[in-house]
């Protein structure tokens, strides 16, 4: 059957002109594919000669057939370098393809049948004429505002609502409607940096155990979200033990996708959602929620975007009985409910909240409720190894310096490697900070053996794994 699918099929160079294949690549393209899918196969093999060339493989080879107007993209290289790098070029291809056939599900949908909101519109630029594929995956493109804010019923209808309110609970609610009247109701989509791709590797080499994570699920998205794709990152789920830098990492994620810095949402301190959804207006101090005012109002000096980085720490430290913190989430997770959330403070007001990127961190994915883990992509973060161990307490001591703004080195005496080792990087930074200010007390511009502190921190790390875990649940 497969053979059948590429009798048909010719060179890319027919149809894609200004596309040159590298000489271990092979590509072969069905003339029977359509504008949009000659345009997504474009960004799939550009995006596929940038990954595998950093380590030709002898041969790779990519297909892009339409079968009934449907976009399948497939491919193989050899030798295979590992899993992650076809776990990347996987994601990408079967993103693409969602891309692709959820608009052709919309054009050949009867034009009486009123458009799905979920439906996505994108504009690529043109195949024909001036195409610069270099900028079309290393460059950002610019990328529409969002319109967030949608209100449930008209003016004069809210109008009489919130007439009929209690007094206190309607003055408020009517003031944030005046306020957000004046900001508008979109907000714009924040595009990758202009050096996403050598953040990326950057990312990588600074958080060794997430490699599985930033391959598998964030690099295909920055991908598609450079080239002004509307494309939503599914929910993440980073669970392993303490102290091994899921927070961290969740910080210098909403650096790589361009974002305001995160919003951070203590579960664990959440006894009914009230931080997501709001407070209802049946308590007198009623009060809309940080997720309202994150993608409303913005944060820490920063405008709002329609698609910032929402961190759900300790997930699975919430309260699973009674009022349950959780609840809210099951809307949220979910894209088709999340795009009319309702904070329980603005009940006239719906928001579009499915274009946040959302990264929940656990010790133990089995405490998070079945139902609630399907809704995510699971990560189990192993401890780093010792060599990486030392890598990351190279890293914190640079960055410790650079704050500081002194001159001093940020080299590790050899002798530190053992109890280094055995340290998990939330330790080391304690440690970290300890020895540097001892060996400045000192009056040295270096760190020696004796400034580095024997510390106990009760982490109880779990054993290591000879690989990083990753389900989808």
């Amino acid at each position: 059957m497969t053979e059948n699918l590429f009798e048909t099929t010719v060179g890319v160079a027919e149809l894609l002109p200004l596309f040159q294949c590298p000489d271990w690549m092979s590509v072969r393209l069905d003339p029977e594919l359509s504008r949009d899918g000659r345009r997504l196969s474009e960004i799939f093999l550009r995006t596929f000669a940038l990954i595998l060339g950093r380590r030709q493989p002898r041969r790779a080879a990519v297909s892009c057939v339409s079968v009934d107007g449907v976009l399948h993209v497939m491919f193989d290289f050899s030798p295979r370098r590992g899993d992650l790098e076809h776990a990347t070029l996987s994601s990408l291809a079967e993103s693409l393809q969602e891309l692709h056939n959820r608009r052709l599900a919309a054009e050949l949908r009867d034009h009486t049948q009123p458009a799905r909101s979920d439906v996505p519109e994108f504009d690529l630029p043109d195949v024909d004429g001036g195409l610069d594929l270099l900028g079309l995956v290393t460059g950002p493109h610019a990328l529409e505002p969002i319109d967030v804010f949608k209100f449930a019923e008209s003016a004069e209808q809210l109008e009489q609502r919130i007439k009929g309110r209690d007094g206190e609970a309607g003055r408020r609610i009517a003031q944030t409607l005046e306020r957000l009247a004046l900001s508008g109701i979109s907000r714009p989509m924040a595009p990758p940096p202009a050096d996403w791709l050598q953040r990326l590797d950057a990312l990588v080499e600074s958080f060794p155990s997430f490699e599985q994570v930033i391959e598998t699920a964030i690099r295909p998205h920055i991908t598609l979200c450079a080239q002004g794709l509307p494309h939503r990152l599914a929910p993440i789920l980073l669970a392993g033990g303490p102290g091994i830098g899921k927070t961290t990492f969740a910080n210098a994620l909403a650096a790589l996708l361009g974002t305001p810095p995160p919003l951070f949402v203590s579960m664990a301190a959440e006894t009914n959602g009230s931080s997501i959804s709001g407070s209802s207006t049946f308590w007198s101090n009623s009060s809309p929620g940080q997720l309202f005012e994150f993608i409303a109002w913005g944060r820490a000096g920063h405008d709002p975007v329609a698609n910032g980085l929402v961190v759900l720490d300790e997930i699975d430290k919430a309260h699973t009985t009674g009022y349950s913190g959780l609840g809210p989430l099951y809307s949220l997770l979910e894209e088709h409910t999340s795009k009319f959330f309702v904070d329980q403070s603005l009940p006239d007001l719906i928001f579009d909240a499915s274009h946040l990127r959302l990264i929940a961190t656990a010790n133990n994915a089995d405490e998070i409720p079945a139902a609630l883990r399907s809704r995510m992509l699971v990560f189990q973060i192993s401890p780093p190894s010792a060599g990486q161990l030392m890598n990351v307490a190279r890293q914190i001591l640079a960055e410790l310096i650079r704050k500081m703004r002194v001159p001093f080195s940020a080299d590790l005496p050899a002798a530190l490697s053992g109890q280094i080792g055995d340290m998990s990087p939330r330790a080391i930074k304690h440690a970290a900070e300890i020895a540097f200010a001892r060996a400045v007390m000192a009056g040295r511009s270096h760190l020696v053996e004796e400034d580095w502190p024997a510390l106990r921190m009760d982490e109880r790390q779990p054993a290591r794994r000879a690989a990083m875990g990753f389900v989808h649940s």
